[in-house]
């Protein structure tokens, strides 16, 4: 019934709905569409629902995962959002609610890919700043580490206690 309903309001959204009934199908999905949220029932899965949701983790990290839960399940809820889930729904849940949340989980997924460069790009972001500080230029390797988001507080980290 709830995927009657969300099929009918993605129409309205322009989004496009598919439907896995098995964990094979959500594998070939992937391969041919690019997916942006999974929206996983852990009702009838229970810890097979885990076991697919660090499936999905591996095979597109940037992917959100937002889960359909029963109150007496909620210790299922409570691991999905340990493996990384994006968010959990008990039933019964408020449709409006949860297409707000498809909405912020496609938004999430659009802003970890524009903002995670690729690692070979980190790599030689990495290395060229090494080259400055070994060549006496701390500055400049600084500033290199800075542009990079996890960087930039361990640097400052270190700076301070030199």
């Amino acid at each position: 019934m709830l995927q009657q309903h969300l099929a009918r309001h993605f129409e309205f959204q322009k989004w496009r709905l598919f439907n896995a009934m098995q964990p094979k199908d959500i594998k070939r999905m992937f391969k041919k569409h690019a997916i942006d949220v999974v929206l996983l029932s852990l009702n009838d899965l229970k810890k097979e629902g885990l076991v697919l949701i660090k499936r999905i983790k591996k095979m597109r990290l940037p992917v959100q995962i937002i889960t359909v839960n029963s109150p007496d399940q909620i210790s299922l809820s409570i691991e999905g959002m340990k493996l990384g889930v994006f968010d959990d729904f008990l039933m019964p849940l408020d449709l409006d609610s949860l297409i707000l949340r498809i909405k912020d989980a496609c938004q999430e997924k659009k802003n970890a890919e524009i903002i995670k460069p690729s690692l070979l790009r980190r790599c030689q972001n990495l290395m060229v700043a090494a080259s400055f500080a070994e060549a006496g230029d701390a500055e400049t390797a600084k500033e290199m580490l800075a542009k990079e988001p996890k960087n930039a507080s361990q640097i400052t980290k270190q700076t301070k206690g030199d």
